[in-house]
Parts: structure tokens; C-alpha cells; sequence
């Protein structure tokens, strides 16, 4: 048979075999993973936008809010079935409504309206969520406080939001009266403050007489007023009625500036940070246990969830690593929300395996950047048997969720996918911690894989997950916003988060940038803290910044102070004047005394430089400069030596 001539049909179709060989062969690692993570995505997708984005969908239409969520719960079936747990007491979600309507018609009947702000300072109870859930019921925002607050910090944080009126619980009388008797105290809180112990919805409750007064500050005992209200259904006129998208409160987070910013946060944003416990089948079946504060976000999440699922809620006033245990089999926990080093807490305490075993725990939920050694030490010992990680803020449209339980990473995005979603990664400058942009386009400039850098989520109003609400203050709003990142005209909300990514789309948290940084599951904000140690030591030059510390979570507080020639460092009244006007928290766990002749560096725009501070640490071994360490135990400062830094980088150091 004799050879056919090769056409050029045929050499055009040999070379095309060739290059599309060649692409996939240089491909074939993409191909492969995108093979090995198939099952993976597809998964998420489901979960993202079938079950959560549709959630929230619906809500919307239906003009849903979270009074009328409860209603509902009550009108289908008496109200009666257990809301919260706290203590021995069992409160109803009838209870809770009933309590709404007495705040909503009280404060309704002194004439506050949509749109105004109150002021509210509480430490867990059910009365907490009763109060903001009234007040939400027609239309006045609850301005949520810090507990932890004293002085300074607490004065800035009542100043950042004009409150009609302020509620407080008793156990913070004395934090506001100090406030108050200092003068500016006065200008900044409204005239009517009101004092809540306790109330119940019980006939045969009586409540304790309050003291309402510390020298000059004066408050109402608001059980009396709650008592002399009706607890009949609120009435709101249709110009005044509440809306999805509508504020129901403010929430403060300090945020890479580190200035207290109230964020706005709607209905519609909690229903959506509710609707992801869709991702453990949460039902009414469950039983939700809140160690955290209800002023943050986390702790709010599981009251939101037995106004939405029905499912009881357990309050606790404050957390403890003890009872833990005993509380999952007293209430028969099923599910458990978690921030920052909760796990390690509970993981640090003795074994007692007549109470870590056979409970009925499930499942964790939470974030805060979870360390892997303590996530795989807590599941082997405990048999918790789902972990759900999620990378969120309460502002924010970053959101990650790391729903196969892989230990180390936030979230996944799927390869296929990093391209064209709105959650892109762009590098920063290490020093100042701003955008890089690109000399030629002008435009923000993408991470490879490996590479750190600042976690960015495109805005869009119509998308819950991609909304940015902003914050009371639109000069702080502004400045979380980067404008013409890589099309003219677009938007993304800075997260002012470190974060990495592996080739297989995976994310994993790093540290914050700029100045604020996370301890103790509180953003510490650096500002407030150098503030105050310029006041304590007359206006010495001071830089606060976040270390690593082996085996903790977050970073704890660094004071970098010049020791002036002309006096010496008083370091007692330092320490007194720290401890009255910071929370503890945002105690500097290390000082470091800086000699007049070395000074303290500083940029070209005569901003202290913190790059080289931070990486020399606290190592006694590199640098010359004296380094005090706090003790939380004897509340004081003692010069570190060499015993007591191998004790902190062993982990064996209490903070």
C-alpha cells in the first residue's frame, strides 16, 4: 500500500492534538486537584447559595424580623417550649415576648421612635436579648457596650452614638458613676439612665429594690417601669414599623484603625449569620451552649438561632473552663459556639473522664482563628465529632467557611472559582500595611499561592453575603473601603486580616494588620492604649503593638516606652493608671524601656515604626533595652531574666 501524502489538513489537526496534549499535560496538576476537590465544591456551593443565600432570600420577602420571628413562634404553638437556659431558671419564648412588648410600649410611651439610639451595658441574661428585641420592635436601635469597659474606654465608646437613653445592669453602676463624677461623664450620657437587676415574667416574682444612686449619678429602676407597663402587643404606626434591611443594633469593633466604631447591623445580617448554622443541620432538636458576651457578635449568634430555629439557647454570665463539662450534661448541650482560645481553656483543664465522655456534644461552632494542635488535641480527647470553622466579622462580606472539618484552614474558595469571586487576596506593604498597586494599571496586585496578604471582599448591596453596611461613623466607613482595586469604579471591604492560601484553594489566618490586634478573643486597640499610657507618664513618646507568643492564640499586648533622661519610669502608678482605665485584655503583658539616645524609629510621615519592634519581640537574647512582664496573678510588672523567658517560650507562662 503506498504512503498517502500528509495533507495540511492532517498537519493542522496533528498540531492541534499536540497543543491541546501539551496544555492539559501542563495543567495536569490544576486538573488534579481540580479532580480531588470536586466533591468538596460542590458542596459548598450547595450549602452557600442552596441553603443560605435562599434563607435569607425568603426572609427578605417576606419582610421577616426577628420580633416577628418570635411571634410567629408563639402564635403556632403557645410559646411555652424553653428559649434560654440560665442557671435553674427556664425562660419561655413567650416570656421573652411578653417582656419585649413591656420594653417596646414603655419606651414608645416616652417617645422614642425610629431611628433613635439606646444605649444598652448588660452581662449575659435573657433580659439582655428581651431588651434589644423591644427596643427593635419599634424601630430604636440598641447600642450594644462592652462590659469590660472602664474610664477612657468606656468614654469613648458611649460618645461614638447619640443615645435618647442608656440601660444598664446593676453590676455596672460603679463603671458608669466613675464615668459620670469625672465631668465628661455629664456631656456624654443622656439624663435617663436606667438600672436593671433582674426581671421575670412570673406572678409570684417580686423584684429587689435597687440602689439608684452613687453621689451625684442617679438612676431609674427599670423593673418598677417594665411593672407599671402593659405587656399587650405593641402597636406601631406603618410609617414607623420595622424593615428587613433595617438596624436593629450597633455593634462595636475596634477595626484596623483602632478607633471604637459602632457597625450597623441590620435584621436582614443577622438572619444571614444565623442562617449558616444550616451547615450542621441545626434544628429545634438542638440545644446551643453561649459562652461568649452577648455584646459581641458571637455571642449573639446562638440567641438569633432560638429566635429562628427554636432551639434553646444556654446563657451563662461568664465563661468557665470548670463547669463546662457539667453544663453540656446538665442542659444536654448538643452544639457549642466558640471564639478564640475557648477550646484551649477547656483542653488546659484536668481530665475528668466521668464527664468527658458519653455526652450528648456534637458539634462546635465558631471561629477566631482556631490553632491545629489545640483543634486535633480538642476532637481526639473529647470525641467532639464536627468542628465548623467560619471566617466572619460583624461588619464584613469576607466570609469563610471551612465545612469539611480539615484542621488548620478558615474556609476553602474552589480553584476554579479564585479568578472571578468577590473574596480576592492583594498584597500589602508589610510596613504600613497599605494596598500594593501595580506601576502600570495603576490596579491592586493578586497573591500567588503562599504569598500573605490582606483579605478583600468585593461590595454588593443586592448580595447579602458581599453587603457592607459601614459603620455610624462614615469617615471610619471610608476608610475599610478600597476604591478602583481592579476595574475603575469598583469596591472592596478591607478585612485588615493576614491571611494565606494554598494551591488548593485553601485559607488560612495569620495575624491583623495595622494597628489592632486580636487577645483574649478582643481586638485590642493601640491607640486607646498608648492614649492612656501617654496621660499615665506625662506624654512620654509610647508605640503598643501585638507578639507571638508559643503556644497562646492571638497577640498579646507590647508597650514600647522611651525612657526620658530627665525622670525615671514611675512604674507602679503606670501599672495602677493602666489597670483603671484599661480592660484587661488590653494590659500590655510586656514593656519594653527604650533609652532617650536610641529612640523610638519613625516613617517619613512621622508615624512610629512598629516593623522592628515587632520582630525583636520580647527575646531578652537580642535586644539590650530592659523588658518588664506582667504577672496576672500579682497584678505588677518584674524585670524578665532569663528563667522567666524560657518559662514564656516553653508555654508554660500564665497569661
Amino acid at each position: 500500500m503506498e504512503n498517502l501524502p500528509i495533507t495540511l489538513f492532517d498537519t493542522l489537526r496533528y498540531l492541534l492534538v499536540f497543543w491541546i496534549g501539551s496544555y492539559f499535560w501542563k495543567k495536569r496538576e490544576f486538573i488534579s486537584i481540580l479532580l480531588s476537590t470536586f466533591r468538596r465544591d460542590i458542596w459548598l456551593l450547595y450549602v452557600l447559595y442552596g441553603k443560605i443565600l435562599l434563607s435569607w432570600i425568603g426572609r427578605k420577602r417576606r419582610n421577616e424580623t426577628l420580633f416577628r420571628s418570635i411571634d410567629k413562634i408563639v402564635k403556632e404553638d403557645g410559646g411555652e417550649q424553653v428559649c434560654f437556659y440560665f442557671g435553674d431558671e427556664k425562660w419561655s419564648h413567650k416570656q421573652i415576648q411578653e417582656m419585649s412588648f413591656r420594653v417596646a410600649n414603655y419606651f414608645q410611651g416616652i417617645g422614642l421612635k425610629k431611628g433613635d439610639a439606646v444605649g444598652l451595658a448588660m452581662t449575659n441574661r435573657p433580659e439582655h436579648a428581651a431588651i434589644w428585641l423591644g427596643l427593635g420592635r419599634i424601630g430604636v436601635v440598641s447600642v450594644l457596650i462592652n462590659t469590660n469597659l472602664r474610664n477612657e474606654s468606656l468614654e469613648k465608646c458611649v460618645s461614638v452614638v447619640e443615645c435618647k437613653a442608656f440601660i444598664i445592669g446593676s453590676e455596672l453602676r460603679e463603671a458608669f458613676a466613675e464615668i459620670w463624677s469625672n465631668g465628661k461623664g455629664k456631656q456624654l450620657l443622656p439624663s435617663d439612665i436606667y438600672e436593671l437587676d433582674r426581671f421575670m415574667e412570673d406572678p409570684k416574682w417580686v423584684p429587689e429594690t435597687v440602689k439608684t444612686q452613687i453621689g451625684s449619678f442617679t438612676t431609674i429602676d427599670f423593673a418598677q417601669c417594665l411593672l407599671k407597663t402593659s405587656k399587650g402587643a405593641t402597636v406601631v404606626s406603618p410609617d414607623q414599623e420595622p424593615t428587613f434591611l433595617d438596624p436593629i443594633m450597633y455593634i462595636f469593633t475596634s477595626g484596623t484603625t483602632g478607633v471604637p466604631k459602632a457597625v450597623r447591623c441590620s435584621h436582614g445580617r443577622l438572619f444571614f449569620l444565623a442562617s449558616t448554622a444550616s451547615v450542621i443541620n441545626f434544628s429545634s432538636r438542638d440545644v446551643c451552649y453561649n459562652p461568649a458576651p452577648m455584646y459581641h457578635a458571637g455571642g449573639l449568634l446562638a440567641v438569633v438561632w432560638a429566635f429562628c430555629f427554636r432551639a434553646p439557647a444556654v446563657l451563662v454570665v461568664k465563661f468557665s473552663a470548670t463547669n463546662f463539662w457539667k453544663d453540656v450534661h446538665r442542659y444536654k448541650v448538643t452544639v457549642c459556639m466558640y471564639i478564640g482560645e475557648f477550646c484551649r481553656f477547656i483542653q488546659n483543664q484536668p481530665e475528668k473522664p466521668e464527664l468527658e465522655k458519653g455526652h450528648t456534644l456534637r458539634a462546635m461552632f465558631g471561629g477566631g482563628g482556631l490553632r491545629p494542635e489545640v483543634w486535633m488535641a480538642f476532637q481526639e480527647r473529647f470525641n467532639v465529632k464536627q468542628f465548623v470553622d467560619i471566617y466572619a466579622s460583624t461588619e464584613g462580606n469576607c466570609t469563610l467557611i471551612n465545612l469539611e472539618g480539615k484542621i488548620g484552614p478558615c474556609g476553602y474558595i474552589p480553584v476554579w472559582f479564585q479568578p472571578v469571586h468577590p473574596i480576592q487576596l492583594v498584597k500589602t506593604d508589610p510596613v504600613t500595611g497599605e494596598v500594593l498597586r501595580d506601576h502600570k494599571t495603576g490596579f491592586a496586585v493578586r497573591c500567588e499561592n503562599g504569598e500573605p496578604g490582606e483579605l478583600i471582599g468585593k461590595i454588593v448591596d443586592s448580595v447579602p453575603m458581599a453587603r457592607f453596611d459601614g459603620y455610624t461613623d462614615p469617615v471610619a466607613t471610608e476608610q475599610k473601603i478600597l476604591r478602583n482595586a481592579f476595574v475603575q469604579g469598583d469596591k472592596y471591604f478591607r478585612s485588615g486580616d493576614c491571611v494565606t492560601r494554598d494551591k488548593y484553594g485553601y485559607y488560612y489566618f495569620q495575624d491583623r494588620i495595622g494597628d489592632t490586634f486580636r487577645w483574649k478573643s478582643e481586638n485590642v486597640a493601640t491607640t486607646l492604649v498608648e492614649a492612656v499610657i501617654s496621660r499615665i507618664t506625662g506624654l512620654r513618646n509610647n508605640t503598643v503593638y501585638g507578639v507571638k507568643v508559643p503556644g497562646t492564640e492571638g497577640s498579646p499586648c507590647m508597650a514600647a516606652i522611651l525612657d526620658s533622661s530627665d525622670s525615671e519610669l514611675d512604674l507602679e502608678a503606670l501599672t495602677n493608671g493602666m489597670k483603671m482605665s484599661l480592660p484587661k485584655y488590653a494590659m500590655p503583658m510586656f514593656i519594653r524601656l527604650i533609652s532617650i539616645q536610641k529612640g523610638l524609629d519613625m516613617t517619613g510621615t512621622y508615624k512610629f515604626q512598629k516593623f522592628r519592634l515587632r520582630e525583636d519581640g520580647f527575646n531578652i537574647l537580642s535586644i539590650k533595652d530592659p523588658v518588664y512582664i506582667y504577672s496576672t496573678v500579682t497584678e505588677s510588672y518584674r524585670r524578665m531574666d532569663l528563667d522567666k523567658y524560657t518559662e514564656v517560650m516553653r508555654g508554660n507562662y500564665r497569661f
